[in-house]
């Protein structure tokens, strides 16, 4: 008769007994969990974070209004050079009250203080809740202006999501 085989001795422990427990049981292994947790619940919050940010820059805006601040940022101040060439065709036509048509038609001949005064009028009226003033003021005022950035946020109001449709809210 044969005998039974000798149990084959763990190789990690020459002479000793094979440890108890696993992995996530010592120092590293808990280190190791604890890092895929992080990693895990980071992601998961990235992801959640940037679903529905709706960031666009024109066309019509979601169905849902936007959350808002209590009313209109202050109101820029200072001289700056408007560039009426910049509104869209028929804007000024559509949009603007006769002031306004009437500095853009200065401006546009050459008159810098029609210009200031064209972004002043326009951040005034856009403070008051005339969304077409904020569009007008975003595109007419020069690029990172405190006019710029007063007319793609609604007068403060809102983030710049919702650059140049601040009629549509």
């Amino acid at each position: 008769m044969a005998s039974a085989p000798q149990p084959v001795q763990d190789p990690s422990t020459p002479g000793g007994t094979p440890p108890h427990g696993s992995f996530f049981t010592t120092l590293p292994g808990v280190l190791t969990a604890l890092a895929g947790l992080i990693t895990a619940v980071t992601g998961a919050v990235g992801i959640y974070l940037s679903q529905g940010d709706g960031s666009s820059t024109g066309g019509s805006p979601p169905s849902a209004l936007p959350s808002t601040t209590e009313g209109a940022g202050p109101v820029p101040e200072g001289s700056g050079q408007a560039d009426p060439d910049d509104l869209p065709n028929g804007f000024e036509e559509d949009s603007m009250n006769e002031e306004a048509s009437t500095l853009i038609d200065d401006c546009e001949g050459g008159d810098a203080g029609a210009c200031t005064a064209l972004l002043d009028l326009l951040a005034v009226e856009c403070a008051e809740g005339y969304g077409a003033s904020c569009d007008a003021l975003w595109y007419v005022s020069p690029p990172g202006s405190a006019y710029e950035d007063y007319g793609a946020t609604c007068g403060g109001r809102y983030d710049w999501t919702y650059v140049g449709v601040c009629s549509q809210l």
